[in-house]
């Protein structure tokens, strides 16, 4: 047995007691056994979290020194939560005591008392593993003090640089920091400037920022590259055959009108039982990218394509993605193609899997086809019947989706439009539409379709889970929806049909996108798992991601399992090798995708923030979206949020009830809370801290 698993199960025993270096040697009947190997092993364990050094120099597991290991998950409001075994522990700021976003913590987890309950609180007592080296930020001169202020929210404290350490960065300039003592209750971060990414006023120059934040990829090795310019521009006969020809059928491909790259397309048509027959057919990625090669290599990494507001950072090579293969029109391409056999009730009565051929007929953006809809006007009679057929269908498999328990989130995305300087001059608000809602109905039936086949099936998969909302995260809605007048009250261990009728509710009343946006944020992330289990959010017993292999690597990798389930070749090297390395890749993709959603919403912040920077003095009404001790947060119409500080509250002093999250004057009994609409006056605006300052507007 090896000396680190000899060294825990040694720990696990009831009557264990705390040893030092020497104690542990002979408790193991080891006392010839050089201490240095066993100080090894221990800093082994203790780098994995799994053993904890107490100041005395004795080691036990963190269990039996009361305390968890976990990972900090710091928020840029000051707060924190701890990720552990045994679920996320929150961390308020004063306990943080000098860890940072990314840190290996140990916690202390003690009980609290609210009005909602007893909660859990940690404390962090111990720093096991640093997350970063460097920190991206704006270097600043304060008289004789130089700092560097992170970019990134999430970590708290500033960087003190010794002019002779700034590399002759200038006031202003991002840049990057190296640590070299970081921050504890005493003492502040000093580090030293090891590059400078380029001065602030530069258009670019904050989502570059951000790219260095999330470690995006911005270039493809030579090597993908150069396995890309050997894949030809068009499709030999050779590649057909023993595929499924749909070169005849009426498709069509429907997405936003920037997009570049085509996944899937559609076809549709109703027999004469009023049964649909549904094509879904998605654009054949793994026939180009080999399992193992750099381009698949190069994909992994990324785990995704990122779409910031002023780039594309795609997944694969623009050679594939946007070309060969790409569903564009009027050119033949290779595809997986699912077709469906769908009742007037949604139920599946008959389905196949079939490697296909496609000619795409028309490219179809969401915009044309709900003005389609809207003036009865359609570019083809046999467009017409496609979407119609689709609208039909769409709304059936709704209806049930919705009978089931899913959730259909009413909520908007903000879309900055960009001149040729890249300099924001407009918002468009994005929201769910009748277009949008045919295909993304059509790609939850499919990647229903395709999970469930594989799970019973009972072949190694990849699936889409997503996790129960915890019940603490839902608390402050319950108190909002009990100020409203909500039918419904009580939200702890509600079923999704509950969450529901919360939203539907909401649909025609002032604080609708408030109410969904507070739900949305109060559901964990959905994640990738080897394994299927409810997904929460669509009421689905079993899901994957089928449907997009050209942005997000998963789907790449659940056709490559599906086709070798069709072909009963699982047991090919390459595959069993892929399979054997599912979790590693669940792991990945779920990480990445988080970095690049994140990434995403922070590069819009900032164009928002370049936007109403020109607008500062002016008066907008705005909806509270969050009350804390120090303030209030403000969202706009156009989505741009900012806070209103208590400082800034004149004529009363105000107070913190955290049992209603209300903030209350002492002497006029004036109140501010979630989801009172409020008029707001910009003064202030800093791009760089992606902030905006407001104060109530004159009455």
């Amino acid at each position: 047995m090896q000396l680190t698993k000899r060294i825990v199960k040694l720990m696990s025993k009831k009557d264990y007691v705390p040893q030092g270096v020497e104690g542990l040697a002979i408790a193991l009947g080891l006392p010839g056994v050089d201490k240095l190997e066993i100080k090894r092993a221990l800093d082994v364990l203790e780098a994995e979290g799994k053993v904890l050094q107490t100041k005395k120099g004795k080691y036990a597991l963190p269990a039996q020194l009361d305390m968890v290991v976990g990972e900090l998950l710091a928020n840029k409001a000051g707060y924190g939560f701890a990720r552990t075994a045994i679920g996320d522990i929150f961390i308020p700021g004063s306990r943080i005591n000098g860890a940072m976003h990314g840190d290996k913590v140990a916690i202390r987890v003690s009980r609290r008392r609210t009005r909602q309950g007893p909660r859990s609180e940690g404390e962090v007592v111990r720093i096991i593993e640093r997350a970063h080296e460097t920190v991206i930020g704006r270097y600043e001169r304060h008289g004789k003090i130089s700092i560097v202020v992170p970019a990134d929210k999430r970590i708290f404290y500033h960087i003190f640089v010794h002019r002779n350490d700034a590399m002759g960065a200038k006031d202003g300039d991002m840049v990057v920091a190296k640590i070299f003592e970081y921050p504890d209750r005493e003492r502040a971060a000093r580090g030293q400037i090891v590059e400078i990414i380029g001065d602030e006023t530069s258009p670019t120059i904050e989502i570059d920022v951000i790219v260095r934040e999330h470690n995006l990829s911005t270039e493809f090795s030579s090597r993908a590259v150069a396995e890309a310019e050997a894949v030809p521009d068009q499709i030999a006969e050779a590649e057909i055959d023993g595929r499924k020809d749909y070169r005849g059928t009426f498709t069509v491909t429907i997405d936003g009108l920037d997009a570049k790259d085509f996944d899937d397309a559609v076809s549709i048509e109703r027999e004469e039982n009023g049964h649909f027959h549904l094509g879904v057919h998605i654009a054949d990625v793994s026939h180009y990218v080999p399992i193992g090669g750099v381009l698949d290599e190069d994909a992994y990494n990324r785990g995704t394509s990122v779409y910031l507001a002023d780039r594309v950072l795609p997944m694969l090579p623009r050679k594939l993605s946007n070309n060969i293969c790409s569903l564009n029109p009027q050119v033949d391409r290779l595809s997986l193609s699912v077709e469906m056999v769908i009742d007037d009730r949604g139920e599946i009565i008959d389905f196949g899997i079939h490697r296909g051929v496609i000619n795409s007929n028309f490219r179809l953006t969401y915009e044309q086809v709900d003005e389609a809809f809207n003036t009865g006007i359609y570019p083809d009679p046999d467009v017409r019947d496609l979407l119609v057929n689709m609208r039909d269908l769409s709304d059936i498999l709704e209806k049930k989706r919705l009978k089931r328990g899913s959730l259909n989130f009413e909520t908007i995305e903000p879309k900055v439009i960009l001149d040729e300087k890249l300099k924001p001059i407009d918002v468009i608000i994005r929201e769910r539409t009748t277009a949008t809602k045919i295909i993304e109905e059509a790609m939850i039936v499919t990647n229903e379709t395709i999970a469930n086949f594989m799970y019973w099936q009972d072949v190694p998969m990849i699936y889409r889970v997503h996790d129960k909302p915890s019940e603490e995260s839902l608390i402050q809605i319950e108190e909002l929806i009990e100020n409203l007048r909500y039918p419904v009250r009580k939200l702890k261990g509600a079923h999704p049909r509950v969450i529901q009728q919360i939203i539907s509710y909401a649909h025609d009343r002032p604080e609708k996108l408030l109410i969904n946006n507070l739900l949305l944020r109060a559901m964990k992330r959905a994640k990738y798992a080897p394994s299927s289990m409810l997904h929460f959010g669509l009421a689905s017993q079993h899901y994957t991601h089928f449907t997009s292999p050209i942005r997000r690597y998963p789907d790449l990798i659940v056709h490559r399992l599906v086709k070798g389930a069709l072909d009963q070749n699982l047991s090919e090297p390459g595959i069993v090798n892929m399979v054997d390395n599912l979790t590693d890749i669940c792991e990945q993709s779920s990480y990445t995708e988080r970095e690049a959603d994140d990434a995403e919403r922070e590069s819009i912040d900032v164009k928002l923030c370049e936007l109403m920077k020109a607008h500062v003095g002016e008066v907008f009404s705005g909806t509270i979206t969050g009350v804390s001790g120090y303030g209030f947060f403000v969202q706009l119409p156009n989505t741009a949020e900012g806070l209103v500080h208590v400082r800034d509250l004149r004529g009363d002093y105000y107070e913190y009830d955290e049992g209603t999250f209300t903030l209350l004057g002492r002497r006029t009994g004036r109140m501010f809370q979630i989801g009172q609409p409020v008029k707001v006056q910009i003064t202030n605006v800093i791009i760089g801290e992606r902030r905006i300052d407001f104060v109530l507007a004159e009455e």
